[in-house]
């Protein structure tokens, strides 16, 4: 028989082991536990990296600059545009340190006081600005910065477009009342000065007819509605259907039309629309050329695309003058004249820009101008 000695020892084992067993199992639960909260705790952390990238690409999408204040005005997040506009290292400044504006401040604060939206004008760095900002729940606000510069300049253009279009119009309409009025005084009755009188009448329709027109392809062509139909063109016959075109216009004041352009040179092009560029181009070379003048037409190789170019021996073209022409109704009164609508070089300027090249104008006054323009060569 085991003594009673025996039967202890053999419980305390019994017992040790199925502790060491059970500490084991608690062991294994607890790191199978510290894993799975291991594996959650990088979960939320790469989440929470998600939703940060998401919340910094929201902030920087909008191309205003966006500032998010505590309750103190103290800035804790900024977009990319702020740090542009306002310098880096914005976070920890109030909104007043940031701007140094009161007129913005005050704003900020305003809404920061009632915690409702406040939006008004303000100016900041001699630049206009629409301020707008909003609570954002826990005290703090949200305060963007939307620069207006380029709104009010697009209205600006918008009324001197409108103010243009009405000048152009007044000025043949004006005129054919004054026809009308003298031919009902009388002048009906005399068929030379009638008839004379009616065909100065038909011009000035025909000017009318041209800026409607101008204004028609201009809007066709900067919406992107009126489609480039680009084929392989031979350059030189291009250029010599617009000169006989205009044959007759240069003959009225003896000037010399010289096409230098190679009779092989070929390119891709909308060969309708560049046509419509470079008569254009020496209409108004002829239109602003003295009596026995000359014009030239030459085009060369450049960087893979081919340069085009039409020279006059013209008054030429004030050097302040040169970065506007290609404006809409832009002319330069004292050296190219009065006449036209002004839509021309701007049309031009839509279609050459169409075909991914660009064009532009050198001139000394007195010695004429040259205008350039790059079309794709032929592959």
């Amino acid at each position: 028989m085991q003594t009673l000695f025996e039967v202890i020892l053999i419980v305390a084992l019994g017992v040790a082991l199925w502790l060491t067993w059970r500490a084991r199992r608690e062991n294994g639960q607890l790191r199978e536990a510290l894993a799975k909260s291991s594996e959650t705790a990088e979960q939320l952390a790469a989440e929470q990296l998600r939703s940060d990238a998401r919340l910094n690409a929201m902030i920087d999408a909008p191309p205003h600059a966006l500032l998010v204040l505590d309750r103190d005005s103290v800035i804790i997040r900024a977009n990319n545009r702020a740090g542009e506009i306002l310098g880096p290292q914005l976070i920890g400044k109030t909104a007043i340190e940031a701007t140094r504006s009161h007129e913005i401040d005050h704003v900020v604060q305003q809404t920061l006081a009632v915690q409702q939206i406040e939006e008004r004008p303000v100016t900041w760095n001699a630049r206009p600005y629409f301020a707008r900002v909003v609570p954002s729940g826990d005290g703090g606000a949200v305060l963007v910065l939307e620069d207006q510069s380029d709104r009010l300049r697009s209205d600006r253009m918008r009324r001197d477009f409108v103010a243009n279009i009405s000048h152009e119009l007044r000025t043949p309409l004006a005129s054919i009342r004054l026809l009308i009025e003298t031919l009902l005084a009388g002048a009906k009755d005399e068929p030379d000065v009638a008839t004379r009188m009616l065909n100065q009448m038909l011009g000035e329709v025909d000017s009318i007819t041209q800026l409607a027109q101008e204004l028609l392809d201009l809007s066709l062509i900067e919406s992107g509605q009126m489609p480039m139909q680009v084929t392989r063109a031979n350059l030189g016959e291009i250029a010599a259907e617009q000169i006989i075109h205009y044959e007759p216009m240069a003959q009225q004041k003896q000037i010399v039309v010289k096409n230098d352009v190679a009779e092989d040179l070929v390119v891709e092009v909308d060969r309708k629309m560049i046509g419509r560029v470079l008569g254009n181009l020496i209409h108004n070379a002829i239109k602003f050329t003295p009596d026995r003048g000359r014009i030239t037409i030459g085009a060369v190789p450049a960087d893979g695309k081919i340069k085009v170019s039409v020279a006059d021996t013209g008054a030429g073209i004030p050097q302040e003058d040169l970065p506007r022409i290609f404006e809409r109704f832009y002319k330069v009164d004292r050296a190219r004249g009065k006449s036209g609508t002004g839509l021309g070089l701007a049309i031009a300027r839509h279609v050459v820009e169409a075909h991914g090249g660009r064009i532009w104008a050198e001139s000394v006054e007195g010695k004429g101008a040259t205008f350039y323009f790059t079309i794709p060569a032929a592959k």
